[in-house]
């Protein structure tokens, strides 16, 4: 993804999943002439609303020098309390966005990347097993919100095709998706086949129908059972993210038709067997 894209290329945009972020950070946004600098995105952020017991960090330009003297990237975030942003850049914008409606996530996420004892490190990469699920979920995570356990089990199951298009009303009544990975969001302002989230599936007992406080609170509600989830992560031996097609999802691409769920450059997964921790939201 080139991050020379202009901004008009997202302030134009009203298609999920985009549309699924905070009716005031997305009025704040479509004020914005130009790309704001990192240092404005403090105010960006501050339009979507959180829980009292989270701050968000602030968001700095990028320095290189203030990166090594930290010791990298995550552990400037945990000793600064503050983000290091290239500026013009979708994948850091992407990365505010998720900080502001999802801070307790990101916050559980950075406490394991400096983790000082998550486990045995892979040499190729430095990471110990739960850092390494910590930074596919941070680029490419998606939270899948349903009322309907029966939904939950046939994404799990990898039924897309039963899922996305034979319950296709079923699906659209009981389920939403949240994408909470800032490179998935970057790679779907120019999407390509193929492209699979890495999701935690969640039982709710019910959905708002529209933005407000009732979605806020269930967004708090949901930041914080992630962020637990996220914190026992080093704890388990084994943590599943479930596979998710995102073009497969109904208005995610132009996929109201049978033959997408035929194409096998969209549905690409077998159904195998699989027995991951289901959270719930009570």
């Amino acid at each position: 993804m080139s991050p020379s894209l202009a901004w008009e290329h997202f302030s134009a945009l009203t298609r999920p999943p985009f549309n699924n972020f905070h009716p005031s950070f997305l009025s704040a946004l479509h004020d914005c002439a130009s790309w704001p600098a990192p240092e404005q995105y403090d105010e960006l952020a501050a339009r979507v609303p959180r829980a009292t017991d989270v701050q968000l960090p602030r968001f700095v330009t990028e320095n290189r020098a203030a990166l090594r003297q930290a010791g990298g990237y995550e552990q400037h975030v945990a000793l600064q309390r503050a983000v290091p942003t290239r500026p013009r850049h979708w994948h850091d914008f992407f990365n505010m966005a998720v900080w502001a409606h999802f801070p307790k996530l990101r916050w559980a996420l950075n406490a394991l990347h400096v983790d000082p004892e998550p486990g045995q490190k892979d040499p190729r990469n430095g990471r110990a097993p739960p850092q390494n699920v910590a930074a596919t979920f941070d680029e490419a995570g998606m939270i899948v919100l349903s009322t309907s356990r029966a939904m939950l089990d046939e994404l799990r199951a990898l039924q897309f095709k039963r899922a996305f298009w034979q319950r296709r009303e079923e699906l659209l009544a009981t389920t939403c998706f949240w994408i909470v990975g800032h490179g998935m969001l970057e790679s779907l302002l120019t999407p390509h086949s193929r492209l699979a989230a890495r999701s935690l599936l969640l039982h709710v007992p019910s959905l708002p129908g529209t933005a407000g406080d009732a979605s806020d609170a269930l967004r708090f509600d949901v930041d914080q059972t992630v962020a637990e989830s996220v914190e026992g992560w080093s704890r388990r031996r084994r943590t599943v993210l479930d596979p998710i097609p995102v073009l497969a999802i109904p208005g995610f691409s132009d996929n109201d038709a049978p033959e997408f769920y035929d194409d096998p450059r969209n549905i690409r997964f077998e159904p195998i067997s699989r027995r991951p921790v289901d959270l719930a939201v009570d």
